[in-house]
């Protein structure tokens, strides 16, 4: 039987060094980013956890959620390669490999989502309108495994992309065959587009907005499940009304390079651009002080900062 301190020295092995030991690949630090230099569309985020193979669709956090959805591998067979128990010949990752489009596997619906309650509104603090808006419009679901899973659609409403977030444990990642270009969304009808790195801190910034000013579905929000900007063209594409951009990714080195960055680039494309950082770590972390589920600071202080908008 393997043990939790095995499973946890298993979920907390550097990525790049995996790579490195496992397939020789090298990476190259950019834009916020660690870039494969052997496959261009690999990524590893600054934590050297989360990873995500833009071509393969799949992405995830950790050696073990690598080797299960990339490698197929059974878990406990991850485990003993990721601690060395085992020793396994890597397969051979071809270019024709990497291109091969995945289709997207949702995980199953259970019945009544109460552990998605429980985890969004309760533990999250994020408003339960908001919630049951986003389950009607069928882009929030629990799975029979009780995670959070949120969606995001093609033009032609078919589910291309999908994140997983565990009630339970503090387990995240992707759903096989995931394209990151279609990211999970609240579309509203005004010119301006809120971004995020991720599905929760975007519902988050709903939450403060809609007590503060009960007007949280006028402007759009997108989630970039990270620091790139893979989901904005087809989002931007479909909703040409948008003409402001504001960059709302986490108050940490990786979301401030990564915003500055954005900026820059989406200034040049002719795009009103602001950067709105949150006032802690992220939005969910000022929602929960605004909610008083944590530890209080000034609350005037995060309305400020959520309501200006200083130009880039």
């Amino acid at each position: 039987m393997i043990d939790n301190k095995t499973i946890e020295q298993a979920r907390n092995i550097d990525m790049i060094a995996f790579f490195g030991k496992r397939y020789g690949f090298s990476f190259t630090h950019k834009s916020g980013m660690f870039r494969c230099n052997q496959h261009k569309s690999l990524a590893v985020k600054n934590d050297c956890k989360s990873w995500y193979w833009h071509s393969k669709g799949i992405g995830g956090f950790g050696v073990l959620d690598y080797l299960t959805k990339v490698e197929n591998m059974p878990f406990r067979q991850a485990i003993e390669i990721a601690t060395g128990t085992t020793q396994a010949t890597a397969p051979q990752l071809s270019q024709q490999q990497e291109d091969k489009p995945k289709t997207l596997v949702l995980p199953e619906q259970t019945g009544i989502p109460l552990r998605l309650y429980d985890y969004l509104c309760k533990k999250r603090g994020i408003d339960g309108e908001i919630v049951s808006t986003l389950i009607n419009k069928d882009k929030l679901y629990e799975d029979i495994r009780g995670n959070v899973v949120f969606v995001g659609y093609d033009e032609a409403h078919k589910p291309r992309f999908a994140s997983l977030r565990g009630t339970r444990a503090d387990f995240r990642g992707d759903c096989a065959g995931s394209d990151k270009r279609y990211g999970f969304s609240i579309s509203g009808f005004s010119k301006r587009l809120y971004i995020f790195e991720s599905p929760i801190d975007l519902m988050s910034h709903a939450s403060i907005e809609k007590a503060q000013t009960g007007a949280w579905a006028n402007d759009s929000r997108l989630s970039l499940a990270g620091t790139t900007d893979t989901a904005m063209p087809f989002f931007l594409n479909q909703h040409r009304a948008v003409k402001e951009l504001v960059f709302c990714l986490d108050n940490d080195n990786a979301g401030r390079e990564a915003s500055y960055a954005l900026a820059k680039k989406y200034v040049d494309k002719g795009y009103s651009v602001q950067i709105i950082p949150p006032v802690k770590k992220d939005f969910n972390d000022d929602l929960q002080v605004v909610n008083d589920i944590v530890a209080p600071i000034n609350k005037a202080n995060v309305y400020t900062k959520m309501l200006r908008f200083d130009s880039f």
